[in-house]
């Protein structure tokens, strides 16, 4: 990769991508060239959408490590006895956590025209976010089809913060944001009982480190934040093209989310790719500016 292409990506994010705000390329550790769009700059901490699934997914593998989840083939269910099982489709019972980090659950979640999720909808509106969920319909069979919803990642959450006792954002800042030095703004849930995941907002730098600690295999100065075995595991194949809460590439693998926003990591180049971006309803997803002029 040439530093023409940096400069022709620059020129074609200005001109045809007014979702992207930043662009920030570390080889072997270090930014080589980063960029930023639209009156942002370096400090500047943007929502990142469904790349706060891939984070999810590493939290999930320290808690295996640590012992407190004893391992993925666990029901779903156990995290939660309050539930009166009748309300609850007979095949939940043998809803797993494997089944949540490869988005296989079974559960209905049609997805209409523009995006429309209507499920989700409705899970917003209720009164308890992940009640509601687990009493949805199962449709399809377990751990067969991957099919993206937020169901899935909601209730991932819900059974970590179940096994902690703790919220979202006090598990990633102990385990993850304070051992890798990112002052990350608070991560709180957005439903009523805080046990799901809601809005987390980085720097785009703060996601170059997610993406770099991924590329050296979990190890942080000297430290194994993230089992090696489970970054592996996590960015293989298990359903499809999908891992453990991250997208498998041909040549490495992503973390992505709405508008755009996305963590690439290309483990053969020792490059990782990211991209700060705001929602819009129609954009053009910037990943296809790795594929042509970044690698």
């Amino acid at each position: 990769m040439e530093a023409s292409s940096w400069v022709q990506a620059d020129t074609e994010i200005i001109a045809k991508y007014p979702n992207v705000l930043s662009m920030v390329i570390l080889r072997n550790g270090a930014i080589v060239h980063e960029r930023y769009y639209r009156n942002t700059g370096p400090e500047d901490a943007f929502p990142v959408m469904s790349v706060n699934k891939s984070i999810l997914s590493a939290l999930v593998g320290i808690a295996l490590n640590k012992g407190i989840i004893s391992d993925l083939d666990r029901y779903v269910l156990d995290f939660f006895p309050e539930m009166n099982r009748k309300d609850v489709d007979p095949q939940t019972s043998r809803l797993t956590l494997r089944h949540l980090l490869t988005m296989s659950s079974g559960f209905y979640y049609p997805r209409l025209a523009g995006d429309a999720q209507p499920i989700w909808e409705r899970t917003m509106r209720s009164r308890h976010w992940v009640e509601f969920s687990l009493t949805l319909p199962v449709r399809d069979v377990m751990g067969q089809q991957m099919v993206y919803k937020n169901t899935d990642a909601l209730l991932l959450a819900a059974c970590l913060c179940r096994s902690t006792s703790r919220k979202i954002g006090e598990i990633a800042q102990e385990w993850l944001f304070e051992p890798l030095e990112l002052s990350i703004n608070p991560w709180h849930a957005e439903d009523p009982q805080q046990l799901g995941i809601g809005i987390l907002s980085m720097t785009g730098r703060d996601m170059a480190t997610i993406g770099q600690l991924y590329l050296q295999q979990g190890m942080w100065s000297g430290r194994q934040l993230i089992p090696k075995e489970w970054i592996h595991a996590s960015t293989s194949r298990q359903i499809g093209n999908y891992g453990f809460l991250w997208w498998v590439e041909e040549d490495g693998y992503s973390a992505s989310g709405a508008g755009g926003s996305l963590i690439r990591v290309i483990p053969e180049q020792s490059m990782v790719v990211v991209f700060q971006t705001k929602h819009l309803k129609r954009f053009k997803d910037p990943r296809e500016i790795v594929d042509r002029l970044l690698k």
